[in-house]
């Protein structure tokens, strides 16, 4: 039995230290979403130590004992008890840490024309998002997302895409700001939907200087602050029909994006 809990722990101490040195901006987030996955799996992998523990311990209590079940016998039981249902709950937080992921994935490999929920959309960008620990902890995130709006015609993908370079560079342009806030607010007209997401970071520079300046910096991948994404995420929004407006008050980054929608069947 020993020689079982000590493979245990050599497993577990394989998720300790994820991989560091990740280049381009997908990389960057898996050692964040591997220790997302190894915080709860260690505490199940942990706990079913424990409660396996106790259940042969009390076991041989219960054998042992043919008289009667004493008070130490039943607080064995409870907190067996307890130990069950604390590793219920890690397996259902790595359930929801796996759905993230596997949504953020699903998004990405959604190339066919169809109806898109952006409100939905946005939360799933946002939960993926909080892989990442300093944008996890760091920032003071606000999010009024109409989950009723109607759906607008398109790629997923491309709105994945178009969201997330979005977020990384307001998560990017703040990394010297005092006041670290981001804002993200959807709602509806009669014709368009309306998303609006605000940041603290340096202001957004102009599209001929980002032209510029993408021309003369090169690949997209090589972008550490996301200017880059930021331009061909616009783009792409434009591309399915969006329309943007960026502007820089009151020490906010705002882009307001309207996309028309659906008419009602």
């Amino acid at each position: 039995m020993k020689d079982e809990w000590e493979s245990r722990r050599a497993k577990r101490k394989i998720f300790k230290n994820p991989g560091e040195k990740f280049e381009l901006p997908l990389r960057k987030i898996i050692p964040g979403i591997l220790h997302s996955f190894a915080s709860p799996l260690n505490g199940i992998l942990g706990r079913s130590e424990i409660l396996e523990k106790r259940a042969r311990k009390n076991l041989e209590r219960i054998i042992n004992n043919t008289s009667k079940i004493d008070d130490e016998i039943l607080e064995g039981c409870k907190k067996i008890c307890d130990d069950a249902g604390l590793i219920a709950k890690e397996a259902d937080r790595l359930f929801d840490l796996f759905n993230d992921v596997a949504g953020k994935f699903q998004s990405l490999s959604g190339t066919d024309l169809q109806r898109i929920n952006l409100s939905e959309l946005i939360g799933a960008e946002m939960a993926f998002f909080q892989f990442h620990p300093d944008f996890k902890y760091n920032i003071k995130k606000s999010l009024i997302l109409d989950r009723k709006i109607p759906e607008v015609s398109g790629r997923k993908a491309d709105y994945s895409i178009s969201l997330s370079a979005i977020i990384r560079h307001s998560f990017n342009s703040m990394k010297d700001s005092e006041v670290k806030e981001f804002r993200v607010c959807t709602r509806h007209d009669d014709s368009y939907v309306c998303v609006k997401i605000e940041d603290t970071g340096a202001p957004i520079i102009g599209r001929k200087e980002r032209l510029e300046k993408l021309n003369s910096t090169g690949h997209i991948f090589h972008d550490p602050d996301g200017e880059k994404g930021l331009f061909y995420g616009l783009s792409l929004l434009e591309k399915n029909g969006a329309f943007l407006k960026i502007t820089h008050e009151s020490g906010f980054n705002t882009i307001s994006i309207r996309i028309p929608f659906y008419p009602p069947e």
